[in-house]
């Protein structure tokens, strides 16, 4: 099967959360998300230089290093299913864990909370579609900012691995 040449854009792909709810997580898709999902594997090498020179020197493997990610979505409303558990989960909520909601953390009891998140991106051409998956991702920063037009919601955390698992689907 030939794969497609067409370029995906942030109109082909969706992000979404999955808790650690047994047996079926739960999920929540985020809406009016900026398509700015932002995901960074690094690699640490270690320089054994001779003498300070490189020539005669080598070069070993580093420490592993946790995958960086950060996304931002537009805010519509903070709290839903806390405040009234016939409302829906909100983003805000999910990325809290809020207390009332039963989001459930994908880490085992003691750990830091950690989520799943899976970003899916569609191909236009219906050849090629792709699912990066980041397990164990855990916040670092939740900022929120009022705008003008709109506030927004931005994330910034690590997932505890060296590389998301990507796939066909």
């Amino acid at each position: 099967m030939a794969v497609t040449n067409l370029v995906r854009n942030l109109r082909d792909a969706e992000l979404v959360l999955q808790d650690g709810t047994q047996p079926t997580p739960q999920s929540l898709t985020v809406l009016l998300d900026e398509g700015d999902l932002t995901w960074t594997e690094r690699v640490n090498t270690i320089e054994i230089k001779d003498r300070g020179r490189i020539a005669g020197g080598h070069l070993r493997k580093g420490d592993e290093a946790s995958v960086s990610l950060s996304f931002s979505a537009k805010w519509t409303q903070l709290i839903g299913k806390g405040a009234d558990g016939a409302d829906p989960l909100q983003l805000y909520e999910f990325l809290t864990l809020a207390s009332g909601t039963g989001v459930a953390s994908t880490s085992a009891d003691g750990e830091q909370e950690t989520l799943t998140l899976e970003f899916r991106v569609i191909d236009p051409a219906g050849v090629a579609s792709e699912k990066v998956v980041f397990e164990k991702v855990y916040r670092e920063t939740l900022s929120l900012s009022e705008g003008d037009e709109f506030n927004v919601i931005s994330f910034t955390g690590k997932a505890f691995v060296v590389a998301p698992v990507v796939s066909r689907i």
